[in-house]
């Protein structure tokens, strides 16, 4: 049976990076006993134990350790021979569609398109908008915008750029209420969580750390939704402490409408996909879209 070494280099990099099995499950959109057997089918191939876990820790053995280092290293080589291929590009035309999650494609990706239009007078650009990126190759779409792993085996993905979860709440939430010492004291805070679609699963183990440690919180909501903005508005009219995406709040975060709780830690790294059908990767609009979109990721709460 063939192996999808590449996959398994990006799903290891991807677990390293969450900083437990069970973040790295709430990323991928699957279960903790899927992510295990993963790193385990991964550990049985290379004949070596890559990571050193129990109930409260999470580390790398040696082989684990020189496994990460090569592997980023290795995917970065991939995206940039990728990025250099898909800078000789033919004139855009035709129609490009986009999918993107509902939060990121508002905030960030409509405005971009309207730029991104304006300079490709040939093309006609739709954009269609749902939960946290879900769609697959029957909807229709020339590139899907993916935050996390997709799991769809036939197509091409392509890691765009990463950002962070960070905690945060308005001045006046602040103002009115100790901000935590610890991530601990987030237990007796508000606390506004998301749920997840159709299961109303609640995402209440957040992950919050450094390069050297990390802890996962259990917080208690006092608010929840299934909708990432309404957490954002919420966040904005002082309802509480929200864990959002760096990418989603680094404006208000600018302008003072949002306060970064413990600026010197981070939550769980998540990176950006193209998620492309094969037959969709020469199109030159695609290529187009991808190569004038990077440069503005880097600026937009994404490194």
């Amino acid at each position: 049976m063939r192996h999808d070494e590449t996959g398994d280099l990006r799903f290891f990099a991807h677990l390293v990076a969450s900083g437990s099995l069970t973040a790295c499950a709430r990323n991928l959109q699957t279960s903790p006993a899927t992510v295990s057997r993963r790193l385990a089918r991964l550990e049985s191939r290379l004949g070596s134990l890559l990571v050193v876990r129990n109930t409260r820790h999470f580390g790398l053995s040696e082989n684990g350790r020189i496994y990460h280092e090569r592997a980023v290293e290795i995917l970065a080589l991939i995206d940039s021979l990728e990025e250099e291929i898909s800078s000789n590009t033919n004139i855009p035309r035709g129609t490009l569609g986009i999918g993107a999650p509902v939060e990121l494609g508002r905030r960030l990706i409509a405005p971009f398109l309207a730029t991104f239009s304006a300079t490709h007078p040939d093309l006609l650009v739709n954009l269609a908008l749902a939960s946290e990126g879900f769609y697959d190759t029957s909807d229709s779409l020339d590139v899907v915008l993916r935050l996390g792993l997709p799991d769809s085996p036939d197509a091409l993905v392509t890691r765009l750029a990463s950002t962070v979860r960070v905690l945060c709440a308005s001045p006046e939430y602040l103002a009115r209420r100790p901000p935590p010492v610890t991530p601990q004291d987030l237990a007796a805070h508000d606390c506004l969580c998301l749920r997840r679609n159709k299961t109303m699963a609640l995402l209440d183990r957040w992950v919050i750390g450094n390069d050297l440690q990390t802890e996962i919180i259990t917080v208690e909501p006092r608010l929840s939704s299934t909708n990432a903005e309404i957490i954002h508005d919420w966040a904005l009219s002082g309802e509480g402490i929200a864990y959002k995406l760096l990418c989603d709040v680094h404006h208000d975060l600018e302008q003072g409408r949002l306060v970064r709780i413990f600026p010197d830690l981070q939550g769980e790294k998540i990176d950006l996909h193209a998620v492309l059908p094969n037959r969709k990767y020469t199109q030159a609009s695609v290529r187009a879209f991808l190569h004038s979109l990077k440069p503005r990721l880097r600026v937009a709460g994404f490194f």
